[in-house]
C-alpha cells in the first residue's frame, strides 16, 4: 500500500498546531526551510526517512502515528488506550486498584448489558406485539 502523503502532512499539521508551534520554529528548530515544512504538510513533499523520523522525534511522537489515519477504529482504540495510560501514570498503587476496580466493574456491567438480548425489542422475524 502506497503512502498518503496528504494524510501524512496533515497528521504532521495538527501535531505541530496542537503543540502550538509555528512552522517557522519547527523549520528553525530542524534546520529545514518553511517552504519545505508548507510543501510536506500539504501533502506535496516528501522527506527522507531519516528526516521524518527527526520531524516525529520533534513532534513527540512516532512516525505510526504520523502516517495513521485518525479515522481508523483501531487508530482510535489505541489513542484511548494511550489517553488512558496517561491519565492513570501518575496515580500511587492505592489509587490504581481503586481506578483498576472501576474499570472491571464498568465493563462486565457493559458486556452483561450488551450480551443480554433486549426483551424490548421484537426479533427481525416476529412482528411486534400489541
Amino acid at each position: 500500500m502506497p503512502l498518503d502523503y496528504k494524510l501524512i502532512g496533515s497528521n504532521i499539521r495538527g501535531r505541530r498546531k496542537e503543540l502550538k508551534i509555528t512552522q517557522q520554529k519547527m523549520a528553525d528548530d530542524l534546520f529545514l526551510s518553511t517552504s519545505l515544512i508548507t510543501k510536506l504538510e500539504r501533502g506535496v513533499k516528501a522527506v527522507s526517512l531519516d528526516t521524518f523520523c527527526q520531524i516525529a522525534e520533534y513532534l513527540d511522537t512516532n512516525i505510526a502515528v504520523l502516517t495513521a489515519d485518525p479515522d481508523d477504529p483501531k487508530v482510535q482504540h489505541n489513542q484511548m488506550i494511550q489517553e488512558i495510560d496517561i491519565l492513570l501514570e501518575d496515580l500511587d498503587n492505592r489509587h490504581l486498584r481503586i481506578a483498576s476496580q472501576l474499570m472491571k466493574t464498568y465493563a462486565s456491567q457493559v458486556q452483561e448489558r450488551f450480551s443480554r438480548p433486549d426483551t424490548t425489542d421484537p426479533s427481525p422475524d416476529q412482528p411486534p406485539s400489541r
